[in-house]
């Protein structure tokens, strides 16, 4: 069993590389011209990559979720929940950061609005 700082610095090495993967994203996906799509590609990517579940059932040592479901769906046998131990909180996580993300949305349109129409205002 791995000790916990071997997980920290597991997780600090992941992190690098899964940086890396999202920066290398982001040059990808820079040229759309949909702000708000460039911003969900990039926010579903930083769920996958970061969201964290227990890596074994009995250790409350935390890994990545994708790795998780991957493993227990592919090479786990038996009554497993399979990929739905990693898959669901994943699932959890975008539906409520997409949630805020598009209220946050409105809300800045909202405010730009009124600024704008205040300023307008103010110019007559």
């Amino acid at each position: 069993m791995y000790s916990a700082e071997n997980y920290l610095w597991g997780w600090v090495a992941y992190s690098a590389g899964a940086l890396c993967l999202l920066f290398c994203l982001w040059l990808l996906i820079r040229k759309i011209g949909i702000r708000a799509i460039r911003h969900i590609i990039i926010l579903l990517a930083t769920i996958a990559l970061f969201t964290p579940v227990t890596a074994y059932r009995d250790d409350p040592h935390l890994a990545p979720a994708f790795f998780v479901s991957l493993y227990e769906g592919l090479l786990a046998s038996g009554d497993d929940m399979g990929f739905q131990r990693g898959l669901a909180p994943i699932l959890a996580i975008s539906f409520f950061v997409i949630f805020f993300y598009t209220l946050l949305r409105l809300l800045i349109s909202w405010v730009r609005k009124k600024r704008t129409a205040n300023s307008k205002d103010e110019q007559e």
